[in-house]
């Protein structure tokens, strides 16, 4: 009878109370925790499946952005006004499709080609900021965020090599179009650090102390692709 009241008396507050759903706990441990829940309010709250924003545009990545920056960085418009908003989301395609081609010829380069693009852009930021100068509020700097994705999108050539080199068999040919592609993506990459640097006009001699390292950078990201 004891046994019975009580259950009834527990089933009388259980009515009274929010739902709730008992956790078990081992041995040693209270059992009073309980997780409770409200279905109340969850249209409200998440709104409908169809009101909810696409994954691009949640995820951040702009895909009509990304394919205006890859036609200036193509043409060559360095002073395009469409370069003027940078984002990751193209310099992380263009490294994953240079892979992915990579991959065609039977090689794994997908962390080397992202480990390399980290360093190369940390190793030109470094030049960048010592040529300019960082000290000081008012002084010409370029961002570290900046220079990864300017280096990222003028990748965009070397993945047009890398595309055509699975055409040319290894060679004299080969070999000048790796010339050639070095050349663009470090020319392009060159021409937007200037730019990004406020008042580029008195940096104009630091165009060709900006090109070696460049050229040094997608390099090697040609010679990974000719050997």
């Amino acid at each position: 009878m004891a046994q019975f009241a009580y259950d009834q008396q527990g089933a009388q507050y259980g009515q009274q109370s929010q739902p709730s759903v008992q956790w078990y706990q081992s041995a040693g441990e209270p059992y009073n925790t309980s997780y409770t829940y409200d279905t109340a309010g969850t249209s409200a709250a998440y709104g409908s499946f169809e009101e909810e924003a696409p994954l691009l545009e949640e995820l951040g990545i702009d895909v009509s952005g990304i394919l205006q920056k890859s036609f200036a960085v193509l043409l060559g418009r360095t002073k395009s006004d469409d370069l003027e908003d940078l984002d990751l989301g193209g310099p992380l395609i263009f490294a994953a499709l240079l892979a992915a081609v990579h991959l065609l010829t039977g090689k794994l380069h997908f962390g080397v080609i992202l480990g390399w693009s980290v360093v190369g852009s940390i190793l030109i930021w470094g030049v960048v900021s010592s040529l300019t100068g960082i000290e000081g509020p008012d002084q010409k700097s370029l961002q570290l965020y900046s220079c990864c994705c300017l280096l990222g999108y003028c990748m965009l050539p070397m993945v047009v090599f890398a595309a055509l080199a699975l055409l040319v068999p290894r060679g004299s040919i080969a070999y000048a179009m790796a010339v050639v592609a070095t050349l663009w993506c470090s020319r392009l990459a060159s021409g937007l650090i200037l730019r990004r640097l406020p008042d580029d006009q008195d940096f104009r001699d630091m165009y060709y102390l900006l090109i070696y390292p460049c050229v040094m950078v997608y390099s090697a990201f040609a010679i990974l692709t000719v050997y």
